[in-house]
């Protein structure tokens, strides 16, 4: 079975009275954001999302959990080992902590179903959780107006094995100096750059994942894709012609939650 819940950051920041918030908005399709309290952070917002579906699995039985984050709480020890103490699990958990940003929940999910599968392990927790906020100035146009502080938690176990058709892998090193976190803890991102990159790259991706699979845009009912901001989504649409209909959107209610989305 798949279980899944999210929460987000105690703060909710209505972008409305930005200056030229209609040409963001236009942009972006984002009108408000979440950010952390001061209190709150990777693990604890995980911890939260992880009691959301506490009634609907059994924690006791967790055999591997996967912690996405590139704002973790700790690294020495990892977060999932905070996780795997929080949930009193047993000696022979699988735990693994992944940095990744935008991209990490597949690489996480296939990996998992993947050992499922192979009866390494019989189900997992994939926690992901982000608090960009904690990084990101009010000031910084690029930033502020589109990421949101999340954490979401998604249990999948061997009951309901998962057939995946295709998987198709890109990665660009050289754009590392496009979204970082600079010497003044501060996160920067080259918003032109970085949508360049995905108007090239992830149609080129797609195209390349439904041909491996041997399945047409046409039988496919609904796609998922990472909710970056409107003009990424729409871009990505138009170039590959899928229905409008067969796009889901979410970031005008939530922001672009990273690996949450």
């Amino acid at each position: 079975m798949i279980r899944g819940s999210y929460v987000l950051g105690k703060n909710r920041i209505d972008l409305s009275n930005l200056d030229n918030f209609k040409k963001l908005f236009k942009s972006t399709g984002i009108d408000h954001v979440y950010r952390a309290s001061s209190e709150e952070t990777t693990f604890s917002l995980s911890l939260k999302a992880i009691n959301k579906i506490k009634k609907q699995i059994n924690l006791s039985k967790i055999e591997s959990i996967i912690f996405i984050s590139q704002s973790p709480t700790s690294t020495i020890p990892p977060t999932s080992s905070l996780v795997h103490k929080s949930l009193k699990l047993p000696l022979n958990c699988f735990t693994l902590d992944m940095i990744q940003g935008c991209s990490a929940f597949p690489y996480a999910f296939f990996f998992a179903n993947r050992y499922i599968k192979e009866k390494i392990f019989k189900n997992c927790l994939i926690i992901s959780a982000e608090v960009y906020g904690k990084y990101i100035d009010a000031k910084n146009r690029s930033c502020h107006p589109i990421f949101s502080d999340a954490a979401s938690v998604i249990y999948i176990d061997n009951k309901s094995p998962i057939d995946i058709l295709s998987e198709v892998y890109f990665a660009d090193g050289e754009g590392c100096d496009k979204l970082f976190l600079n010497n003044n803890k501060k996160l920067f991102m080259d918003g032109p750059a970085v949508f360049d990159f995905t108007s090239k790259i992830v149609p080129k991706a797609i195209k390349k994942l439904l041909n491996t699979a041997k399945i047409s845009i046409d039988e496919i009912d609904s796609f998922y894709i990472h909710q970056a901001s409107k003009i990424v989504i729409d871009n990505i649409q138009q170039k590959l012609n899928i229905p409008r209909k067969k796009i889901i959107k979410s970031a005008e209610k939530f922001g672009n939650t990273v690996s949450s989305t």
